[in-house]
């Protein structure tokens, strides 16, 4: 047994069980914690060894480093045993895995796209046998790979695949809160004394040990070096240990010890070896020479087990020892190093080494090396390494003598650093960036890419006054960027609930010149739903039609999405719901998944309103984890109140108060009145549901008169006709008529049946007799359209309760019958039973139906089981919703018992047969 592991029962055992899971198709993760030297490397040695003798495959990334900013560094080393499996995935996935690994042409830009690529590879590479998956050293590996892992990780179920990953515990945050953690502490006294007594090959005084482990901590590594090079006298008591022993987390101080034992010349040679951190032997030689020492001065440390070389490859014997090498060196002799790295590397290579090495030699200002940090910025990013680009961006700017380029570069470092979602540093080099701006350009950049951030995960009303002031200053240098700018306002605006700020957003669109296309395109769509919101329904249907047309010839996805925005506001909705959907289309086979929660939010509000309440609830499901991952804190707000309208009108009240709880939390905070208003009508349903109607009306006052930044008119107008009856049926007729009044303003002419059947519903929960009633509710019954089948569900209820009331109760069932039909078939349960009470009050035997699909699967396993009866297959779906197919079969496995069919001929005929069951 490894020296290291002694001790490690618990450790082993839990690789144990991942990998024996690993034989049955299951895959697990796992996050090995611990100082250096605590022995990880040694668990994950041993990890690789049960995986052999499992049969299981391995692939292994070592971070270092020297690689830390270079974009995908570790995901080469992980990958690069499996590229044979890359002609087996979706073609835009195989093209951004090899564009980001390097192996051929292109750009992985979306990092996301990339991610899925990832997922898919590995799940490809697994197949059968399984794979085994160890990364080594995590603290050093760069960010775009770990980010990719963790997108992984939150998707893996049934793939067969590990993921075993160690890291210094003092290092960043690698992969979310997804992954379990095991810290690797130091051994007992126990365990201490057996490793000692190994190294050693003597028996230890148990006083010994004892004193050992409290000044090593336990740490193995420590321990292990001490038995080996203390005496047999000092380890049996008989002579006392030395002063200098180091303690606690001085470990790499005990291998300073051996390093400085050494030749001068072998020293410095380990310090190149140690700041080159790739292990190229060629690389290491040459900058030796440089500094005039003969290749075989390395031969004394190699002869010690401080390094070992293996053809090509250079390796420190353990990542502290590297450590100690380079942190024990001066400064200067560090930069002295640095300067002979990169002036044996090739200049023309694009993997930011040489760029690196030359920034860490240079102390002062340097327009040529701050020039070549940029372009190895420029590959970067080209390859999706936004933090790599963002690093180097900043050193570049640090270097940078002349204060406008500087300005630039900073800029740039900004964009990159949100690009790879790290929002408070890009907060930071704005600050910093803006602080030396001069130019409006350079400026209204700055303040485009702060509205962006505000807009994402800061408050909105900032977020829309930083966005007007951004394309005011790009409006005569750059017009794309302003329209651009004016757009992101447009939501901003949408999503604060302030739609009389359409009109200062009209007036900004229009000042722009009237080329390129994509700035008339934004001009048409922004002024007409300027005018449409203005009352001017006329003059902006005549100017979304002309944007919409443009949009559809120009095939820019962001103006589509705004094409549909425009006929919602002029009520084609079904126009509307093509447009996203064809958006949403595209972000999914595109791989932008930060485009797709947003898209998502259209498609959802209206699946809501058609009565597809489980698929709606699948589809913001899917939104709110993506907007998480993206970092779209503000949208993920959004989606947490959809989630909590969609949970209450199912009746499932603790999931609605959770939601709409986080929602308000976050919309209130932030001026989110979108959120915060749709959290509180949701709030305000699951109320009536329950028959607490003052509760219900409390939550609804809040919406005719919200604090600033709570409210938000339209949910105000959509949900007048639910303060109506929560007035009446509080016994509070005055706000009730009040709110009438409201509601026949807005809706008296509109030309909907929906709209004027609302109206009527609300007028007969305030007719002055039963007669008066049903005469209202039959009239709003007849309105009813289909396409908000809730609605005319509740309407029928309404009139069935008014009919059995009357004694009338043939008429009654009959309306009663179809709301509970209805009601059950979208899976409102709370109303579903009001109706079905209301039937047994009839003396009709009311049963429950077939509970819908939605109410046996979750949210995902919903849309798995919709999109696999219409015909897709595990890689269809598995591409669709960012999932493995092997996830995606056992998915299926779980929902084919549960809807009680066998196969998928089966799950097509159910849902041919009685699509409702889906919806």
């Amino acid at each position: 047994m490894h020296g290291e592991l002694h001790g490690r029962a618990a450790e082993r055992a839990a690789i144990d069980r991942l990998l024996q899971e690993a034989t049955s198709s299951r895959s697990g993760l796992l996050l090995l914690e611990g100082e250096p030297g605590a022995g990880k490397s040694a668990l994950l040695h041993y990890a690789r060894q049960q995986a052999g003798a499992l049969g299981v495959p391995v692939v292994q990334a070592l971070g270092a480093q020297a690689e830390s900013e270079l974009a995908f560094a570790g995901l080469h080393q992980l990958l690069h045993p499996l590229l044979s499996h890359l002609p087996a995935l979706p073609e835009a996935q195989a093209a951004a895995v090899s564009a980001a690994l390097r192996l051929g042409p292109g750009h992985a830009e979306d990092r996301f796209l990339v991610s899925v690529g990832v997922l898919t590879l590995l799940t490809e590479a697994a197949a059968g046998r399984g794979l085994l998956c160890l990364v080594d050293d995590a603290q050093w590996v760069d960010q775009p790979s770990l980010d990719a892992l963790g997108f992984v990780a939150r998707r893996l179920q049934a793939e067969g695949i590990v993921l075993l990953m160690a890291r210094r515990d003092r290092g960043p945050e690698p992969t979310g809160e997804v992954w379990p953690r095991l810290v690797v502490e130091g051994l007992d006294e126990e365990a201490a004394g057996a490793l000692l007594a190994e190294r050693s090959g003597t028996a230890v005084d148990p006083g010994v040990v004892r004193e050992l482990v409290g000044r090593t901590r336990g740490n193995p590594l420590a321990l292990g070096e001490f038995g080996a090079e203390l005496t047999a006298d000092q380890l049996q008591g008989r002579e006392m240990l030395p002063a200098a022993l180091p303690l606690g987390a001085g470990v790499e101080r005990a291998f300073l010890e051996q390093v400085r034992r050494l030749p001068a010349q072998t020293q410095t040679a380990l310090l190149v070896a140690a700041a080159e951190e790739v292990g190229d032997l060629a690389v290491v030689t040459a900058a030796a020479a440089r500094l005039g020492l003969d290749p075989s001065c390395l031969d004394p440390a190699e002869a010690c087990a401080l390094v070992s070389v293996t053809g090509e490859r250079i390796s420190f014997r353990h990542p502290v020892v590297r450590t100690a090498v380079y942190s024990g060196a001066g400064s200067g002799r560090r930069r002295e190093v640095h300067r002979a790295l990169a002036a044996v590397l090739d200049p023309e290579a694009r993997d930011g080494r040489r760029a690196w090495h030359l920034a860490a030699a240079t102390v002062e200002p340097d327009e040529a090396v701050a020039a070549e940090l940029q372009t190895a910025a420029e590959h970067a990013r080209a390859r999706g390494g936004h933090a790599s680009a963002s690093a180097l961006l900043d050193r570049a700017a640090r270097l940078t003598p002349e204060t406008e380029r500087r300005t630039r570069r900073l800029i740039a470092a900004a964009r990159a650093t949100w690009q790879a979602g790290r929002t408070v540093r890009t907060t930071e080099l704005i600050d910093e960036a803006q602080a030396l701006a001069s130019r409006p350009a350079d400026l209204g950049a700055l303040l485009r890419l702060r509205g962006a951030v505000e807009l994402g995960s800061g408050v909105l009303t900032d977020a829309f006054s930083t966005l007007m002031r951004a394309a005011a200053l790009l409006e005569q240098e750059a017009p794309v960027a302003a329209a651009r700018c004016l757009v992101q306002a447009a939501q901003t605006a949408s999503y604060v609930g302030s739609l009389d700020r359409f009109a200062e957003i009209g007036g900004a669109v229009g000042r722009l010149p009237g080329e390129p296309a994509e700035v008339e395109c934004t001009r048409l769509l922004l002024q007409g739903i300027a005018a449409v919101v203005a009352g001017n329904p006329v003059r902006g249907r005549e100017l979304l039609a002309g944007g919409i047309d443009r949009a559809r010839r120009l095939g820019d996805v962001r103006l589509e999405v705004w094409a549909g925005v425009g006929c919602l506001y002029l009520g084609q909705a079904a126009q509307a719901i093509a447009l996203f959907h064809r958006a949403a289309d595209v972000a999914r086979a595109s791989g932008h998944l930060g485009a797709l929660p947003g898209h998502l939010d259209f498609i959802t509000s209206q699946e809501l309103l058609s009565g597809h309440l489980a698929h709606a609830l699948a589809l913001s499901d899917e939104a709110l984890r993506l907007a998480q991952e993206t970092g779209q804190e503000n949208l993920a707000a959004v989606h947490l109140a959809r989630m909590a309208m969609l949970h209450a009108l199912r009746g499932q009240e603790e999931q609605c108060r959770a939601a709409a709880g986080a929602a308000l939390r976050t919309a209130l905070a932030r001026r989110i009145g979108l959120a915060a208003a749709t959290a509180r009508h949701a709030l305000a349903m699951l109320a009536m549901a329950r028959g607490e109607y003052a509760e219900a009306l409390r939550l609804l006052d809040l919406l005719v008169a919200p604090e600033p930044g709570s409210g938000h008119p339209m949910i105000t107008l959509f949900s007048l006709p639910d303060r109506i009856e929560a007035a009446v049926r509080a016994g509070v007729p005055d706000t009730a008529r009040a709110s009438l009044e409201l509601l026949e303003s807005w809706q008296v002419g509109a030309e909907r049946g929906e709209a004027r059947a609302l109206l009527a519903r609300s007028r007969a929960l305030l007719a002055e007799d039963d007669e008066q009633t049903i005469v209202c509710l039959q009239e709003a019954v007849g309105l009813h359209d289909g396409s908000v089948p809730l609605e005319r569900a509740r309407t029928e209820l309404y009139l069935g309760e008014t009919l059995r009331r009357m004694r009338r109760r043939v008429d009654a069932r009959r309306a009663l019958r179809s709301a509970a039909e209805v009601f059950e078939q979208v899976g409102a349960e709370p109303w579903a039973e009001r109706a079905r009470r209301e039937l047994r009050a009839t003396g009709e035997s009311a049963r429950r139906g077939k509970a819908a699909a939605g109410e046996q699967l979750t949210p995902q396993e919903l849309r798995i089981a919709r999109m696999a009866a219409e015909g897709s297959s595990n890689k269809e779906i598995a591409a669709q919703l960012f999932l493995s197919p092997r996830t995606v079969e056992y998915h299926l496995y779980k929902i084919f018992p549960r809807l009680g069919v066998a196969s998928r001929t089966e799950l097509a005929r159910l849902h041919y047969e009685n699509p409702a069951l889906f919806d």
